[in-house]
């Protein structure tokens, strides 16, 4: 009994040796292998998606309408005065320091508007509206970043459900609602892509 003992443990050892070691060895250096692909691919991938993040902001930057400059340009002349817009309470947003405005008196067209949404979910915050404290435009996160994303598509339907049961807003608040609808599916998936680079 005791010899079939010691022939089982000296089987099972040879199989170790020869087989079953070997193949765990080869197992784990498949699976190195495959980690270390994936992680050179995941890599790659994050390379690629920032290139494409860079090229995007490059090509919408550059091709800024000359409205949306004037306005900035006013807005900030009027700031240093001391005169519009200088607390940073609801009303507020980068949007407005673009010339973003609705409704039916001096509201801005339909594709105006959309290009100064545009303009501010890519705009580089930090230099075009230097003269406004870091933190507040901290506050509006990085070009093209879900903090970005939500702050606009916030302020739009804070906006309109701010007026929304005051008599003559209804064309401002139309506005506000059919702009904050195309932002969300216009730039939502955009922003979505590039949420981990």
């Amino acid at each position: 009994m005791g010899e079939i003992i010691i022939i089982g443990l000296v089987i099972l050892l040879l199989l170790w040796i020869f087989v079953w070691g070997p193949q765990a060895k080869a197992n784990r250096e498949e699976n190195e292998r495959r980690k270390a692909e994936e992680l050179a691919q995941r890599r790659a991938e994050q390379e690629a998606l920032k290139i494409e993040r860079h090229e995007l902001l490059s090509a919408t930057r550059s091709k800024v309408p000359g409205f949306i400059l004037d306005a900035r340009l006013e807005f900030e002349r009027e700031y240093r005065a001391g005169k519009g817009a200088t607390s940073f309470g609801q009303e507020m947003s980068p949007l407005v320091c673009f010339g973003y405005r609705v409704g039916k008196t001096k509201g801005r067209t339909l594709t105006e508007r959309r290009s100064i949404l545009k303009h501010s979910i890519v705009a580089d915050l930090d230099a075009s509206l230097s003269f406004l404290p870091t933190e507040y435009r901290n506050e509006w996160g990085e070009p093209l970043s879900i903090t970005r994303f939500n702050r606009i598509y916030q302020h739009l339907l804070s906006m309109a459900d701010l007026r929304d049961n005051r008599r003559n807003f209804e064309v401002a608040v139309s506005h506000w609602r059919e702009d904050a609808a195309w932002f969300h599916k216009e730039h939502g998936t955009l922003v979505e892509r590039f949420k981990y680079i």
